[in-house]
C-alpha cells in the first residue's frame, strides 16, 4: 500500500500547485497563456488519460478505505464488547492492548480517507475552475475583438457603462 499511497501524496501535492497556480489572481496578459496552456496540456489524450486513471485509482482508494474503516468500527466494538464481559484466559492488558492496535489502524484508515478526497476534491474543483476560466477568456476575446471591429477607443465602453449606470 505504500507505493498508491506515495502516489497519491505526488498527486496532492502536483494538484495543490495546480490550484495555486490557478487560483493565483494574476493579470489576463500572464493568466491567459497561461491558462491556454494548462487547457492544451490537460486536454492532450495521453496526459487526460492518465489524470482520468490517477482519479479513478484515487476514488478506488478512497472506497477501499471507507469500506475498511467500517470493518475496523465492527471490529473495534466486538473487541469492546469481549473485553467488557471479561472472557477468562484473557487478561485485561491484552484486550486493551489489541484495543489500542484496532484504533491505531482506524486512525490511519481515516487519514487514508481524508487524502483520498482531498485529493479528488482539488481535481475537481481545479478542472471545473479552469474550464470556466477558459469560457471567460474566450468571451473577453470576443468581445476584444467586437471593439476592435467598430474601433471603439479604449475606455469609451466603461464611459457609456458609467453614464447609463447613473
Amino acid at each position: 500500500m505504500a507505493f498508491q499511497y506515495e502516489l497519491m501524496y505526488l498527486t496532492m501535492y502536483a494538484g495543490v500547485g495546480l490550484a495555486f497556480i490557478v487560483f493565483f489572481p494574476l493579470p489576463r496578459i500572464i493568466r491567459k497563456p497561461l491558462v491556454r496552456g494548462l487547457e492544451i496540456i490537460l486536454t492532450n489524450s495521453i496526459i487526460s488519460k492518465g489524470l482520468y486513471l490517477i482519479l479513478s485509482w484515487s476514488l478506488f482508494l478512497f472506497l477501499s478505505a471507507v469500506n475498511e474503516n467500517q470493518d475496523l468500527g465492527k471490529d473495534l466494538i466486538g473487541q469492546k464488547a469481549q473485553r467488557d464481559s471479561f472472557v477468562q484466559g484473557v487478561s485485561y492488558y491484552e484486550m486493551e492492548k489489541t484495543i489500542n492496535q484496532t484504533r491505531m489502524k482506524m486512525f490511519y484508515s481515516q487519514r487514508n480517507i481524508y487524502l483520498t478526497l482531498f485529493n479528488l476534491i482539488i481535481f475537481g474543483v481545479v478542472f471545473t475552475y479552469l474550464k470556466g476560466l477558459v469560457k471567460y477568456d474566450n468571451l473577453l476575446d470576443k468581445e476584444d475583438k467586437l471593439k476592435k471591429q467598430m474601433n471603439v477607443p479604449k475606455g469609451a465602453v466603461e464611459n457609456v457603462k458609467q453614464q447609463s449606470g447613473n
